[in-house]
């Protein structure tokens, strides 16, 4: 019995039981990319600066997160690993990767600062932990994107969280008037915001621009 238990501790981390062997045909952007089958795969769990689209330039970090996610994935089979309840309201899977080593593509990226949590209510809670302590390792390691953003001058009045959807906003947005006081949230600034599992809302975010 002794020396079963000692092999079960020195065995290497597994992944999740399930899920289903993919291959990546390539990257859109720091937490979305194709299947060979033709797929979109968002990660769940994460979200990465956002590259231009339309009249939207791209957000800092944006072509850096990219290029993380296609060095750990691009060309190469991994176990795919569904979260939520389904494809997302864009029809693409929402799920995690898992390398053949046995570790989780969303936690890479997030413990090198290439991404920030995500929160939703139907992720697995063992992946939110993981991930929520990987970016506290990145952001006191100062990895990534983590020098720049949270180098940015504090708010002047504090964003304002909405509890219920782990978002935040700009306290002039209006959608952060919006939030229901029940579920409102101050936040100092944007160590405070994502220290607590917070994220930016897509509108009024304070993400500076590419370049800045």
């Amino acid at each position: 019995m002794a020396t079963f238990l000692l092999a079960c501790l020195l065995a290497p981390r597994l992944a999740p039981a399930g899920g289903e062997t993919v291959r990546v045909a390539g990257v859109f952007d720091g937490d979305t990319c194709r299947l060979a089958d033709g797929r979109t795969l968002r990660l769940a769990g994460i979200d990465a600066p956002e590259t231009a689209h339309g009249d939207a330039p791209a957000q800092y970090y944006a072509a850096a997160s990219a290029k993380a996610l296609e060095a750990l994935v691009a060309g190469r089979e991994a176990r795919l690993v569904r979260q939520g309840n389904g494809d997302d309201r864009f029809g693409r899977v929402l799920g995690d990767l898992v390398l053949p080593d046995g570790t989780s593509v969303a936690e890479r990226l997030v413990a090198s600062g290439a991404a920030f949590v995500f929160w939703h209510r139907d992720l697995d809670a063992a992946l939110v932990t993981r991930l929520l302590a990987a970016q506290d390792r990145a952001m006191a390691g100062g990895r990534g994107l983590w020098p720049r953003l949270l180098a940015l001058a504090p708010p002047p009045k504090p964003f304002v969280g909405n509890a219920a959807s782990r978002r935040f906003h700009d306290a002039a947005c209006p959608h952060a008037r919006a939030v229901n006081p029940r579920n409102r949230v101050l936040l100092p600034d944007l160590r405070a915001a994502f220290a607590a599992g917070y994220a930016p809302a897509r509108e009024c975010t304070p993400w500076p621009p590419a370049g800045s």
